[in-house]
């Protein structure tokens, strides 16, 4: 049976989503099937905790303004799942999606192998962005780095993005045991761009020696930060002179000069990237569900933290915007720790616990034992609604906890 679109993503999600026992055997074994070229385009791969989709996002933006066909694979997505999937900006079309689903498929009955959701995309992109014929892959990791299905390609660039505790139950309990995990994207004789005030930086710089790969530590300084978007300098690099951004939160420009900073690395390695293409990828890069202003008065936010390094960040960010009341719509996985989260929520003057549609995702009434507080209403548009019709118009409602609440 052929299947169409839809059926494609049931078939997909049937397969389930892995989170732990991750080995690269088998997404190996289908691009060798598929017959797929991962050295028929050349490889920006991203890693981290906080910022990694931003910073792919930045990255493609700006070789899209080159004029460079860019292929940018990025997980996990806000409404379809074809968002993963993109060339110069364009979703990969349903069709397109249903014809690949269809492929492997057939591919894994025929061969009599099992793979995981995650395993089958990320075969599924290569093989789309291989038939395409595109000249760079942006990639961002799943989970981790090491033994994430992305890591069979060979990044001619590598990027790791801040670093903290997550998913602390499959890639480590510490710092060092996570940065050792994100570090594995390093390939040998590639460039490898972190920012110096990453908790993982000494790992980080330590694998990069071992792979006999450089090691760039951009420096930049904030100049302008207000709703309107933002303007920061790279130290490294004079001739790029202001860079502005549309994105929100002090933390996108760093995400911003990590990006920045990859291209340069690029363009030492022989591929021109002019200055004004990093000028105008920067600027009119933008990335939905990060400090997102859905509404005004109130203001609806929507963001994607997550983590404890995630909700520090928010909240910082959170003093750019004038309110008098906040409200939260919160929901989170069942493996997070929320006694961070805890304290930040104290703050607001009313937080609406609700569920996010995901077998990972934590009970409403749970979430009110952990965190010792807080309205249940189980259907998230519910609880934004609720949220909203409680705010004046002075307020802001604040929809955080998880990208797939957004």
């Amino acid at each position: 049976m052929q299947m169409n679109y839809s059926q494609s993503k049931e078939w997909l999600f049937s397969q389930k989503i892995a989170m732990k026992g991750f080995t690269l055997a088998k997404i190996r074994k289908l691009i060798k099937l598929a017959k797929i070229n991962t050295n028929s385009f050349k490889t920006i791969h991203v890693a981290g905790s906080n910022g990694k989709g931003s910073t792919c996002a930045f990255i493609a933006q700006i070789l899209k303004e080159e004029g460079c066909k860019t292929g940018l694979y990025t997980s996990p997505h806000l409404v379809e799942p074809t968002e993963r999937i993109t060339i110069n900006g364009t979703k990969i079309s349903e069709k397109k999606f249903a014809k690949y689903t269809n492929y492997f498929r057939k591919l894994m009955q025929k061969k009599k192998m099992g793979a995981n959701f995650f395993e089958i995309i990320t075969a599924m992109a290569f093989k789309y962005f291989d038939d395409e014929k595109i000249e760079f892959l942006v990639a961002e990791t799943g989970m981790g780095g090491r033994l994430d299905a992305t890591n069979v390609l060979d990044g001619i660039v590598n990027v790791i993005t801040t670093i903290s505790l997550e998913h602390t139950q499959y890639l480590g309990k510490t710092i060092t045991k996570i940065a050792k995990e994100k570090a594995g994207i390093i390939k040998n004789n590639s460039s490898t761009i972190a920012a110096k005030n990453n908790k993982g930086f000494e790992i980080i710089e330590k694998t990069a020696r071992v792979k006999k790969s450089e090691l760039v530590v951009p420096k930049f300084e904030i100049i302008s930060s207000s709703q309107n978007g933002q303007e920061f300098l790279l130290k490294n690099n004079h001739e790029l002179g202001k860079l502005k951004i549309k994105m929100l939160g002090s933390y996108q420009c760093e995400n911003a000069c990590l990006a920045a900073t990859a291209m340069l690395s690029l363009r030492k390695k022989g591929f021109f990237v002019s200055n004004g293409a990093i000028r105008k990828g920067l600027l009119k890069t933008k990335w939905k569900g990060r400090l997102e202003i859905i509404k005004t008065k109130p203001i609806i936010l929507f963001d994607s933290a997550h983590n404890p390094e995630g909700w520090k960040k928010l909240f910082k960010a959170l003093k750019l915007f004038s309110y008098k009341k906040l409200f939260v719509v919160f929901a989170a996985m069942n493996d997070k720790d929320l006694n961070y989260v805890k304290v930040k929520l104290k703050k607001a003057n009313l937080v609406f616990l609700t569920r996010i549609d995901s077998e990972r995702a934590e009970n409403p009434k749970n979430l009110r034992k952990k965190i010792g507080f807080g309205e249940i209403i189980e259907k998230p548009a519910e609880a934004v609604k609720t949220a909203v019709k409680e705010a004046g118009k002075n307020d802001l409602v604040l929809v955080a906890g998880s990208i797939y609440l957004a």
